[in-house]
């Protein structure tokens, strides 16, 4: 048998491409040109020089300007979240300066706007790490950043706001100057181990779905909750400026914040509501729920100022009270039984962490 089947008669010879050329029915050699396809008479449809490339360079430049866009997002939430932890320390400076100029209204004002800002911060610091995964952008030099803002939002600024706020409520007294100092600076140093310590401990690829120990936004809401409430009664009720309401106030106010900050700095487990509910298919039930809870908020706005530190106190308490809980079930036969549990639990996490890591040298 023949390596090439014969030409039928009266039909033109299918042209035949070579590595130097291209064949045509009368056996000319012509230059390689890309063909886009073949006509029926076996004619070659040459393509445009260039324009398969030009196109394929034009998506992908679209691409990579797309991707650093994108990139850029997360960065820009997460300084802006620095913006105003460093704009709210600004009008804490204001207010005390309005305080010693006897401007009360003014010293007021201006603490309500740091208490905005730091609440805006909140807002942008929720927003930059879902934005990072949605985009795929996550990085270590996004995680020093977030810190880094963190540190300034909420660990000085709220510690500012206790100490201008303290000044406010009981003048400048040894004991309270003093006291007020202690836990502003305790607060800030606790805020920023904290900080620490999260960047030291979290895997690349944990789940995000609780904190061990308080979350410094939760700590820093802490805070602000409680100006909020104090200014609130302050406003409507003459019983705050008696001697018995001002000395327990002064008492109350530096060992909650200081108490905020211990528990940045503990193993209690707390949490993460927003990552619970976004990042997981939620039930009809769980979505009634949030619109309860919408509307009850909705209905009583004007009492805003305690319901969010209700919201606070609440979740605050949620993980000591849950830490008690399992305290309790852990009594006893069962109580064994889940220490079991856990431990075998806990063997697995450091397996699969080992063998993370394992794979991370592997693939370095």
């Amino acid at each position: 048998m023949a390596d090439h089947a014969q030409d039928q008669p009266g039909q033109p010879p299918a042209p035949s491409a070579r590595q130097d050329g291209i064949t045509t029915t009368s056996g000319a050699l012509e230059p390689s040109v890309q063909a886009t396809g073949f006509t029926a008479s076996g004619r070659m449809l040459p393509a445009v020089p260039g324009s398969a490339s030009v196109s394929q360079g034009v998506t992908r430049r679209r691409r990579r300007t797309r991707m650093q866009a994108l990139s850029m997002l997360p960065s820009m939430l997460t300084l802006g979240n620095g913006v105003c932890g460093i704009s709210a320390v600004i009008e804490l400076f204001k207010a005390y300066l309005a305080m010693n100029l006897s401007h009360i209204d003014h010293a007021l004002w201006h603490m309500n706007l740091a208490a905005v800002l730091i609440g805006g911060g909140m807002v942008f610091d929720a927003l930059d790490g879902k934005v990072a995964r949605l985009t795929n952008t996550s990085g270590k030099f996004g995680a020093e950043l977030d810190s880094l803002c963190d540190a300034v939002s909420f660990g000085l600024a709220p510690a500012m706001l206790t100490w201008t706020f303290g000044q406010y409520l009981y003048g400048s007294g040894d004991y309270q100057t003093k006291g007020l100092w202690t836990a502003a600076v305790l607060y800030a140093c606790c805020a920023i181990l904290r900080l620490a310590r999260f960047n030291a401990e979290t895997e690349p690829d944990d789940d995000h779905m609780t904190f061990s120990g308080l979350p410094s936004p939760g700590a820093a809401c802490g805070v602000v909750s409680m100006f909020l409430a104090l200014s609130w009664f302050s406003a409507r009720f003459d019983w705050m400026q008696d001697a018995w309401a001002t000395t327990l106030l002064a008492i109350a106010l530096p060992v909650l914040t200081g108490a905020y900050g211990l528990l940045m700095v503990t193993r209690i487990r707390y949490v993460h509501f927003m990552n619970r509910l976004f990042n997981r298919r939620q039930s009809f039930r769980a979505l009634i729920l949030v619109l309860l809870v919408v509307a009850l908020l909705a209905i009583f706005a004007d009492y805003w100022q305690l319901i969010v530190p209700a919201g606070v106190i609440i979740y605050t308490l949620s993980g000591p009270v849950y830490l008690a809980y399992r305290w309790l079930r852990g009594r006893g036969v069962l109580g064994r039984r889940m220490q079991f549990a856990e431990r075998q639990k806990q063997h697995r996490e450091r397996l699969a962490r080992m063998e993370r890591e394992a794979a991370r040298e592997a693939t370095a």
